[in-house]
């Protein structure tokens, strides 16, 4: 741990100068070594990020002056402070900006503690919140190297003689603590939709009527919007995504803050500000361009990755994930990164399975509505016969049968898989059965009754070993038996396993 040092503070001047001895001057050196502050005339630069699933009771930029988007120059502070969750091996950041109130930091670098289930830290140095290293050794090292700094202090003050000097110390430490226990960072609370208005949101352009493309802080921005009357659907949407965003999962789509209009056409509206994903949705990827096989597995797995996220109740550390079902997946709520990657958005219907499974059993209308796009609907959905006695399978089963049309849809285009390397043009699932507006007793009729499925695109058969593995995970996650499908999980494995082979043999699939 570095340490920088500064001029003591007036009490410690006096005090040092009634002590005498060489001891009691290696005491006042250890002291500072103990207990250094750091000074930084021009203000101290902390990286800044606030997360809208927490809240911390104000807006960090009011402590600073912001000077280019995640970097914040501090007015009267000379410590950067970092809240840190622990999700998957890693600290997360929640909160980073400059610390709200008068500190003396230890440390020029962010070394963590952990307190009501979150990592806490205040350093000195400039954005020295921007990076973080959570190291059991190290922390153990740190206490060691403190207990014997503190006990070299015992000895040499009592070796000395001198009680003024210990009863100084012993005062300086107990000042100290106590300005440490009252300058706690601010706790971190759960809390409703955000109601405040968004600060400098620049809109750009209508992408439709409901959505808008955006600039926040000089960062391009997706802006969902909910009239007065989808009061409801913003708040179930919000709330899901307050349960994901902080786990800051690649595969789903990352809320970055919330609230309502101030001025203009958006003004009473509920606002759900979201990163913007350049290349847009699924379904205008594939109309507008083919792939290879590489890219096509990749969106294939980055996009059951997500589900299987999404679909997980764990418990890791300090984190408690429930499981959810999105109810909703096509290729226009799924967004396509930079490197064409998948991410699953637009959760206005899915559901915490927990909340299900802690009910009584009855009639639960969100269980028993129809929800979703009608094509993507899976045939238990259409003809109403969806298991209530296993409200968690079934509906995360009926999400797997949504992204077995979806990875049709991926692979259809993928110019490697046809013996002329020449893709057709791009068509949604049963537009050629049904045509573009299918109805639901068209739609009824065909999937839950005839049992029918997407055809096998032409010239697939060029290639058997891989047409034969692939198409079997397909059939696996759009069969008419819901519990016979695989789960999400399972699925990414089988897609991993093609990708990593470029001609799988026949006996390669995964025991799932």
């Amino acid at each position: 741990m570095n340490i920088v040092t500064s001029f003591p503070p007036p009490y410690l001047v006096h005090l040092i100068g009634m002590a005498q001895g060489k001891l009691h001057v290696l005491a006042y050196l250890i002291i500072l070594t103990v207990l250094p502050t750091v000074v930084h005339p021009e203000g101290l630069s902390c990286a800044m990020y606030e997360n809208t699933s927490h809240t911390v009771g104000f807006p960090m930029a009011t402590f600073g002056d912001i000077k280019e988007p995640g970097r914040v120059r501090c007015n009267n502070s000379n410590c950067c402070m970092g809240v840190w969750n622990f999700y998957n091996g890693e600290l997360k950041p929640v909160v980073l900006g400059c610390f709200p109130l008068h500190a003396v930091c230890k440390s020029e670098v962010c070394v963590p503690r952990c307190k009501n289930a979150k990592y806490h830290c205040l350093c000195s140095s400039n954005m020295c919140n921007a990076n973080i290293t959570f190291s059991l050794k190290s922390r153990a090292r740190d206490h060691v190297a403190i207990h014997v700094a503190m006990i070299t202090i015992l000895v040499a003050l009592c070796a000395s003689g001198v009680i003024l000097v210990k009863w100084g110390v012993n005062a300086f430490l107990a000042r100290k603590k106590d300005e440490l226990e009252l300058q706690e960072i601010p706790t971190l609370r759960e809390s409703g939709p955000p109601t405040m208005p968004v600060e400098g949101l620049i809109l750009l352009q209508a992408l439709r009527e409901d959505l808008w493309l955006g600039a926040l802080c000089e960062r391009g921005v997706i802006i969902k919007c909910f009239p007065p009357p989808m009061t409801d659907l913003y708040y179930q949407e919000w709330r899901i995504l307050n349960l994901l965003t902080p786990l800051q999962h690649e595969n789903i789509v990352c809320l970055l803050t919330a609230g309502t209009g101030s001025t203009g056409v958006l003004e009473h509206h509920q606002l759900l500000v979201l990163q913007h994903y350049p290349e847009g949705s699924l379904r205008s990827y594939l109309t507008g361009r083919t792939t290879d096989w590489a890219t096509a597995c990749r969106m294939a797995i980055s996009l059951s990755r997500g589900l299987a996220f999404l679909h997980a109740n764990f418990r890791k550390e300090h984190i408690c994930k429930p499981a959810i079902a999105h109810r909703d997946l096509s290729s226009e709520n799924i967004l396509v990164t930079a490197d064409s990657s998948c991410v699953i958005s637009d959760f206005g219907l899915s559901v915490v399975l927990e909340d299900y499974q802690m009910k009584k059993k009855g009639h639960d209308p969100a269980v028993l509505n129809m929800t979703g796009t009608l094509r993507y609907m899976s045939p238990e959905m259409l003809d109403g016969s969806l298991n209530l006695m296993s409200w968690e399978l079934a509906l995360t089963q009926a999400d797997v049968y949504s992204l077995g049309l979806l990875l049709w849809e991926i692979f259809s285009r993928c110019n490697d898989l046809y013996a002329d390397h020449q893709s057709p043009e791009f068509c949604v699932v049963f537009s050629e059965e049904l045509g573009p507006n299918p109805s639901l007793d068209e739609l009824r009729s065909l999937v839950a009754e005839n049992k029918r499925r997407p055809q096998l695109p032409k010239n697939w058969k060029g290639n058997l070993q891989l047409y034969n593995t692939l198409w079997e995970t397909l059939e696996d996650c759009w069969d008419p038996d819901s519990e016979a499908r695989l789960t999400a999980h399972c699925a990414e494995q089988r897609l991993h396993n093609l990708a990593t082979h470029s001609l799988p043999s026949e006996n390669s699939l995964s025991h799932c």
